[in-house]
């Protein structure tokens, strides 16, 4: 069976790891685990026929195979899938008539070494949702609100080096205790960045108690940044309200790097591009195809480890009924905008059919020949040969 090769001759990222991740195994076998292993293993073998098949026939004897894809999550090609699931999802969760802050909580980078595991993940989330109900009780000077907090964990930067940063959507306003709605539209930037500083370092400094070179590292980000705090971004969204959540869901979603932004690869090294902080300018970098592979493998996240929480109103265990209440409240309120409200109207998951009709206009399952419709014939699975067959 020949394996899709035209896939193949597409994807540089794929052309990268098949060329050197067994070599990068032998030389770096402590950055491999099993479940780096398994995530690799299916990226690379996405779309070859000999990872299996769906074949379709037509009355006029035109044959199609359509090769399964992996359904990695760092997979260029299954990640768009992914991402549309999700944000599908999300409209199904997220308060229609209420409008959301965008807050950016970020981390020294002499203590991004503490956060390569999901213990250190963790306590970044919760300490990030901890900061947001502590500001928002400062500066309401004592009133107890409960916001709604929808939290993503990103460890990848513009460079797609380790970078463990969060980003949060905040509800602009919470309930009482009473479930009536309070308005909270102010951020006091110098309360935020100290507080996130204080919160983060103590939680930082209980979890590595024992570990005298933490603590030395802990102290000193304290002294360096005492009178500023670390940096953090709660600016309202001038732009993207459309698509805050795909934006932010992407970052789970997708791998750190897109395929458009690789634009070279000799065979040993690989050349691609990013955008530089603060001045947003388009810089290009050359590194090692092992540099690279390292840089990239280390932003999957282990098995079961949660990259999206809900905390506050958005809490899993109490949504769908604040939901209710808060749609009672707003009932007689019209959306933001009429485009915003628009992008919460809830589609269906699309399936391979109707993706490729909807981005392409083509329908895959229509004869190329006389169009009529292709019928399912076979699937094939190579572990268990025809699975079905007509």
């Amino acid at each position: 069976m020949i394996d899709n090769l035209p896939i193949y001759h597409k994807n540089r990222l794929i052309q990268i790891f098949q060329g050197h991740w067994e070599q990068f195994k032998r030389f770096h076998p402590d950055l491999v685990d099993d479940n780096i292993e398994a995530n690799v293993q299916k990226m690379m073998g996405c779309g070859m026929f000999s990872n299996g098949y769906a074949e379709y026939r037509c009355s006029c004897g035109y044959i199609k195979k359509v090769p399964f894809s992996c359904k990695s999550r760092f997979c260029l090609r299954c990640s768009k899938v992914y991402t549309d699931n999700w944000v599908a999802k999300m409209k199904q969760t997220i308060f229609a008539k209420v409008n959301h802050r965008h807050i950016i909580l970020t981390v020294p980078g002499s203590l991004w070494k503490y956060f390569h595991n999901p213990r250190t993940l963790k306590l970044l989330a919760d300490s990030g949702a901890e900061l947001v109900q502590e500001v928002c009780h400062i500066c309401l000077k004592g009133k107890q609100i409960e916001l709604g907090i929808i939290l993503v964990t990103q460890t990848a930067g513009r460079k797609s080096t380790w970078n463990p940063h969060l980003h949060l959507l905040v509800t602009e306003g919470g309930l009482d205790k009473d479930n009536h709605w309070r308005d909270f539209y102010y951020f006091d930037y110098k309360i935020l960045r100290k507080k996130w500083m204080y919160i983060l370092l103590s939680a930082l400094k209980k979890t590595f108690s024992s570990d005298s070179e933490a603590l030395r590292l802990i102290d000193e980000a304290f002294k360096t940044n005492a009178t500023m705090g670390f940096i953090a971004r709660a600016k309202k969204e001038k732009v993207r309200k459309t698509d805050i959540i795909g934006y932010l869901i992407k970052y789970v979603a997708s791998p750190p790097i897109a395929l458009y932004r690789i634009t070279g690869y000799n065979g040993e090294y690989v050349e691609y591009w990013y955008r530089e902080h603060p001045t947003d300018r388009q810089v290009s970098t050359k590194v090692s195809a092992f540099e690279f592979i390292t840089r990239l493998i280390q932003h999957i996240p282990p098995k079961g480890l949660k990259l999206i929480r809900h905390y506050g109103l958005y809490a899993r265990c109490k949504a769908k009924k604040v939901k209710e209440i808060i749609d009672k409240i707003f009932k007689l309120v019209k959306a933001v905008s009429q485009e915003f409200f628009s992008f919460f109207k809830v589609d269906l998951a699309l399936n391979y059919q109707d993706r490729l009709k909807k981005s392409f206009n083509i329908d895959p399952f229509k004869c190329s020949l006389c169009g009529n419709k292709l019928i399912l014939y076979e699937v094939w699975h190579p572990k268990h040969g025809a699975i079905y067959n007509i």
